[in-house]
């Protein structure tokens, strides 16, 4: 039977009736058409997730009791983080639900010097609380523990030192810089290299291409340029497919399940 997992943030989980936020019971009950009596797990986003059951439906409200607290193993190994320069949001929405499934830890979107797309002041706000969305949404379909964390930065410069600042704090990461040009090597040959791995930042440009400087930026902080295969990528693609591959090389996808 597919999980049915519901995002709580605010609620008081520990006690042992709570009522729904409005977004969680109108899908519940216009969405799912749930009914008493029916099972659902719930989320904290922080790594708790709890059985309960519907006990109540009055109008818009949906009340449920909360049952034993759940042992669900299933966050990556990998401390994943991607970076997306700046591109459509709708490109930028499917990569973003897509990372979440993939168990990316952190989220970052940046502006680059070819990005075709920017986003003013006055829209960042907006953008983030859209993308948080998507990530609840994603986390409740796959069923994750914890939410990914979000930021919006201005630049590739404030990227490498945010990367700087995360690894004086947090321990060594590797670093790897998708590029289509230029000297680079496939994800593999980096692995063959360097195969214990714990904590990762990918990077992955706008349509245009890195600039001549950003790739010499990025190289002299400590990033790999890897390539992609033969075939040009979009930046969705190119994002799922190299947070596949690094799942499968240093995270998750190649454990044995069942």
């Amino acid at each position: 039977m597919t999980r049915k997992c519901f995002l709580i943030e605010d609620e008081d989980l520990d006690a042992e009736v709570v009522t729904l936020p409005d977004d969680v019971a109108h899908h519940l009950r216009k969405v799912l058409r749930l009914r008493p009596g029916d099972r659902i797990e719930l989320r904290d986003g922080r790594g708790n997730g709890w059985s309960a059951v519907i006990r109540e439906m009055k109008g818009r409200g949906v009340r449920v009791a909360v049952g034993e607290k759940l042992s669900v193993c299933n966050e990556s190994p990998l401390m994943l983080t991607l970076a997306l320069a700046f591109s459509r949001s709708d490109r930028m929405e499917l990569a973003l639900r897509q990372a979440t499934e993939l168990g990316v830890q952190r989220f970052v979107a940046f502006g680059a010097e070819r990005s075709d797309y920017h986003l003013p002041g006055a829209q960042t706000e907006h953008r983030k609380e859209r993308w948080q969305k998507i990530m609840r949404e994603a986390l409740c379909q796959c069923g994750r523990m914890k939410l990914p964390e979000i930021f919006i930065l201005e630049g590739a410069s404030e990227l490498m030192a945010r990367a700087a600042s995360w690894e004086a704090t947090e321990g060594k990461a590797l670093k790897i810089l998708a590029r289509e040009e230029a000297d680079r090597q496939s994800l593999f040959a980096l692995f063959e290299m360097q195969p214990a791995c714990r904590k990762m930042l990918v990077v992955v440009g706008p349509e245009g291409g890195w600039s001549k400087g950003e790739a010499e930026q990025f190289v002299g902080a400590g990033f790999y340029p890897v390539h992609l295969g033969p075939r040009t990528l979009r930046l969705e693609t190119a994002a799922v497919a190299l947070l596949a591959a690094a799942q499968l090389l240093w995270g998750d996808l190649g454990k044995r399940f069942g």
